[in-house]
């Protein structure tokens, strides 16, 4: 019996040593855990695009719009444009250097034309409402490594984007290297070169530079992401943040036109932004956002769906209106499905 008796208190030592320990690895994992979400959630409220999903809606001023067909009068009218987009990045999977990750995206836009005058007889432009949406699902991978003893960051993606769930109206490529240069708790600064292999795309090689400072005093902080935006942003308390800059944006939709048109086209349209912004951190996770100013459209074609945009058969201009924007958006909160 005694021998059965010690028997058991060294094997219950055992499993106690043994739970003990998986206990113990288990709550370092969860501690690294939450540290690494407490910077990637610190990283997400300067750079939106880390967010683990947002909704916005833009509502455009109404203004003046002149479309012109291969170069001659097509219509003139008022033009008052509503753009609503949502976001959600997905953690896939996260081994050694490399991480995977799945974003789904969506973007409906509703355009009234009004006060409309035509000048082509053929092709006719009426007083109307066009409702368009896109949905794009991207796979991104990326994996951190070094260069001649030096950090690099080596990226690749494919989005298929439709405006319809039975077909891929569009497939972009893209690559892309990133190379930190330097790093402190008040300075960082990389740049980098993205190809894109798409020739609906309107360049396929795109530089970027990115700069971030905070300034010691004023608790301002200076974003020179080139070529996007440009900000500066202060921090007024521990949940609200105000800013003004600029950023360069667009948006890309698929349309089914009539003879003598092209049946499928696309209608593509590069925007810049000006103005002032605020965010409000309602709960740990949930940050509100407002913004507004001023935002000019630099181009807006329609173009042959497979041709390049400097292809394009309809060309038409805006100029400048006043916008509002309101966004709610959700920081990091998902691990990787896969580690």
């Amino acid at each position: 019996m005694k021998q059965i008796s010690l028997i058991s208190i060294l094997l219950l030592l055992f499993i106690s040593r043994s739970f003990s320990q998986t206990a113990k690895e288990a709550m370092t994992k969860k501690m690294a855990d939450s540290i690494k979400m407490v910077y990637l959630s610190a990283a997400a409220i300067k750079y939106p695009i880390l967010r683990q999903a947002s909704v916005s809606t833009d509502i455009m001023g109404g203004g003046d719009i002149t479309g012109k067909l291969n170069g001659n009068d097509l219509f003139k009218a008022k033009v008052q444009l509503t753009r609503i987009r949502a976001s959600f990045n997905l953690p896939i999977a996260q081994w050694g250097k490399n991480s995977l990750t799945a974003n789904i995206s969506y973007l409906h836009q509703h355009i009234d034309l009004s006060q409309v005058t035509s000048y082509n007889s053929q092709i006719p432009v009426y007083n109307s409402a066009i409702n368009t949406t896109t949905v794009g699902l991207t796979a991104s991978y990326t994996r951190m490594d070094t260069l001649f003893n030096h950090p690099v960051i080596y990226s690749a993606s494919i989005t298929g984007l439709t405006d319809e769930l039975s077909r891929v109206r569009s497939v972009n490529e893209i690559v892309g290297i990133n190379i930190p240069f330097k790093r402190t708790a008040t300075t960082s600064f990389s740049a980098g070169l993205y190809y894109i292999n798409n020739p609906m795309s309107p360049t396929h090689v795109l530089p970027f530079f990115s700069y971030w400072h905070q300034f010691q005093t004023g608790n301002i902080q200076l974003f020179v992401d080139l070529p996007t935006r440009v900000l500066l942003k202060k921090q007024l308390s521990a949940k609200s943040w105000i800013s003004f800059g600029t950023e360069l944006g667009g948006s890309q939709s698929f349309l089914t036109l009539s003879p003598p048109l092209p049946h499928d086209a696309v209608s593509s349209t590069l925007e810049l932004k000006a103005g002032p912004a605020f965010e409000y951190m309602l709960t740990k996770k949930i940050i509100l956002g407002v913004s507004g100013g001023m935002s000019s459209t630099l181009s807006s074609r329609v173009f042959k769906k497979g041709d390049s945009p400097s292809d394009y058969f309809i060309n038409s201009s805006n100029g400048s209106v006043p916008y509002i924007n309101f966004s709610i958006s959700v920081l990091p909160f998902l691990k990787a499905i896969s580690r």
